[in-house]
C-alpha cells in the first residue's frame, strides 16, 4: 500500500513539475537540452521525449521556431547571439506517431525523439536558442464529431555556445525626413550593427521645438539586424500632429544590452500635395484632348477609305 501510495506521488510530482500540467495535450521532457560549447561546423546529436495524458494515438509535427529574446535569462544575454538558427535543425523522422503506452498512469503516451543540429562554418559566435514544437496534426477522428478542441502546446528549448568572440554593439548613423505617405510623414533612422552577433533592436524618438518643449515621441518598432548590417527604422508623423518647420530630434534605439543615442536636426517639408492637384489639372485635360483626337482621325480615315471603295467600284 505504502509503495503504491508512493509511486502515485512521485508520477504526479514529474508529471507537474518536470514536464507539464495535465492540462497539456502534448509535453516535453526535459523542458530545456543545453548542449554546451561547439565548434563551428560540427553536427550534433539532441535528444528528448514527448509525453500526453491523452489515451488517442496523435501524429505529432516538430516544427524549429525562433525564440523571441524576451524567453531568455538574464546570465547568457550579454553573450547571446540572436541569429535565427531553425535553419540549422534537422529532424530525423517528422511527423512522428504518439501511441498511448500506459494505461494505469497519468502519462499515457511517450516516445524518445532525436534531431541533429548541424552548425555552419559561419555561425555566429556566442548562445544560440531554438525551440522545438511539437505540433499534433488534428484530424477529423481525432476532434470528433462536436468541432475543433484548443490544443496546448509546451516546446523544449535547446541551446548551445558556439565558441568565440561576441561583441553586442551598435550605433546610429544618421536621421532624416522621408517621403509623404498619404498624410504622414517618413522619418527614416538608419541604425548600424558593429558587432559580431545578431541582435533584435527597437527605438524612439523625441520631437522637441526651438524652446526646447516636447512636441511629439512616437515608436520606431523592432527589428532584427546582422553583424555589420544596416537596417532602416522607420517612424511616421502625421500633419495634425507637428507643424512645418525645424525640430531636434532625440533618438534612442535599445538592443538590449545596450543602447545606442543620438540628437539631430531635421526640417518637416510642406506635403506635396499642390504639386500632385497641379499635375492632376493638366493631365486630366490632356487626357480628354488626346482621346478626341483620335476618334477624329479614326473618323476621317474611315470615312476616307469607305469613299475610295465606292468611287473604285460604284
Amino acid at each position: 500500500m505504502k509503495f503504491s501510495s508512493l509511486t502515485i506521488f512521485f508520477i504526479i510530482f514529474f508529471a507537474i513539475f518536470s514536464v507539464t500540467s495535465l492540462s497539456q495535450d502534448i509535453g516535453v521532457s526535459p523542458g530545456k537540452v543545453d548542449i554546451g560549447k561547439v565548434e563551428k561546423g560540427s553536427t550534433k546529436l539532441v535528444n528528448f521525449y514527448i509525453i500526453t495524458p491523452s489515451e488517442e494515438t496523435l501524429l505529432v509535427k516538430l516544427e524549429p521556431e525562433r525564440v523571441n529574446l524576451d524567453a531568455i535569462g538574464n546570465k547568457i544575454i550579454n553573450n547571446l547571439s540572436e541569429e535565427d538558427m531553425s535553419s540549422w535543425v534537422k529532424i530525423i523522422n517528422n511527423p512522428v506517431e504518439l501511441k498511448p503506452i500506459n494505461t494505469t498512469g497519468v502519462i499515457k503516451g511517450q516516445r524518445q525523439i532525436g534531431f541533429l543540429i548541424e552548425i555552419p562554418k559561419n555561425a555566429e559566435p556566442g548562445y544560440h536558442l531554438v525551440n522545438i514544437k511539437p505540433t499534433p496534426l488534428m484530424t477529423s477522428e481525432t476532434i470528433g464529431p462536436i468541432g475543433s478542441r484548443v490544443v496546448a502546446i509546451i516546446p523544449v528549448k535547446v541551446l548551445l555556445d558556439v565558441i568565440g568572440n561576441v561583441i553586442r554593439r551598435g550605433v546610429i548613423l544618421d536621421v532624416e525626413t522621408g517621403n509623404y505617405v498619404g498624410n504622414k510623414l517618413e522619418i527614416n533612422t538608419y541604425f548600424q550593427n558593429t558587432g559580431t552577433v545578431t541582435i533584435s533592436a527597437s527605438g524612439t524618438q523625441r520631437f522637441y521645438d526651438k524652446n526646447g518643449e516636447l512636441i511629439k515621441e512616437i515608436s520606431l518598432g523592432s527589428l532584427y539586424i546582422e553583424p555589420k548590417g544596416i537596417k532602416v527604422f522607420k517612424g511616421f508623423l502625421s500633419k495634425e500632429e507637428i507643424s512645418l518647420g525645424d525640430y531636434n530630434v532625440y533618438t534612442v534605439i535599445n538592443y538590449k544590452t545596450g543602447t545606442a543615442e543620438k540628437s539631430s536636426l531635421i526640417t518637416i517639408p510642406s506635403p506635396p500635395t499642390a504639386l500632385v492637384t497641379r499635375a492632376e489639372e493638366v493631365f486630366i485635360p490632356l487626357l480628354v484632348i488626346i482621346v478626341v483626337i483620335v476618334f477624329v482621325v479614326s473618323v476621317i480615315i474611315y470615312r476616307r477609305i469607305e469613299w475610295n471603295l465606292k468611287k473604285k467600284y460604284f
